[in-house]
């Protein structure tokens, strides 16, 4: 399992996600804020993470930090095994597993901890669905299992390594969305490399509340 995982913080009015934090765990958990981004992030509004209010301090703690533990499931809740059950996981997956899972999303804030990049296992949600009209013309026939296709986007002014992600099928090619910003220097590199690789679609939400995008698309991306 991979125990680094990325805090990220998107800006409320742009949307644009921020890189901004590593949480590990190896015997102990520690957190600390990591740049290039976190500065860019600051210059536009951001400003600690609730909890982790010293921009320099490594934190260091033998469980998982109380509030990290804040954004999981309450296992008090009578629907706890349906949450579950609705992410994979069983009774006995643990905080980190659920963490993953989940990503410690909250509907108050725009916060959300992301696997760190793994070229053997690559998962995440489309980003931008709401910018791609083709989304429209294809939700009736989306499916779980899909095969999708990956093309860089040499034009985009935003992200200079910005990866569309397409859907071929009955002939015709839809552009669902993107790469989330925080994979796609990693991606662009395997990209430019020729590496050949297979992405589906893992599951479909059209109706997520953690998500201000006109549909939640989860893709599964393994790298040769």
């Amino acid at each position: 399992m991979n125990k680094e995982m990325w805090l990220i913080w998107k800006q409320p009015e742009t949307r644009r996600r921020y890189k901004i934090g590593i949480l590990k765990y190896n015997n102990k958990y520690t957190f600390k804020y990591t740049n290039p981004e976190l500065d860019e992030a600051i210059k536009v509004g951001f400003e600690y993470f609730p909890g982790f209010d010293s921009i320099d301090k490594t934190y260091k703690s033998d469980k998982l930090f109380p509030n990290i533990i804040t954004r999981l499931p309450n296992p008090k809740r009578p629907d706890y095994l349906e949450i579950l059950n609705a992410y994979n996981l069983n009774k006995d997956s643990n905080e980190l597993e659920i963490l993953k899972a989940t990503k410690g999303r909250l509907i108050t804030d725009n916060y959300e901890f992301v696997p760190s990049f793994d070229k053997n296992k690559i998962e995440f949600d489309v980003a931008g669905t709401r910018y791609c009209k083709d989304i429209k013309k294809c939700m009736n026939i989306l499916n779980v299992n899909d095969k999708l296709l990956l093309e860089l986007d040499n034009q985009n002014i935003y992200d200079e390594n910005a990866i569309k992600i397409i859907l071929n099928k009955n002939g015709k090619k839809y552009h669902l969305g993107y790469v989330p910003r925080y994979y796609t220097k990693y991606l662009a590199d395997l990209l430019n490399n020729n590496v050949e690789y297979s992405a589906m679609i893992q599951t479909l939400n059209f109706e997520s509340k953690f998500s201000d995008e006109d549909i939640n698309v989860f893709v599964k991306l393994i790298f040769n």
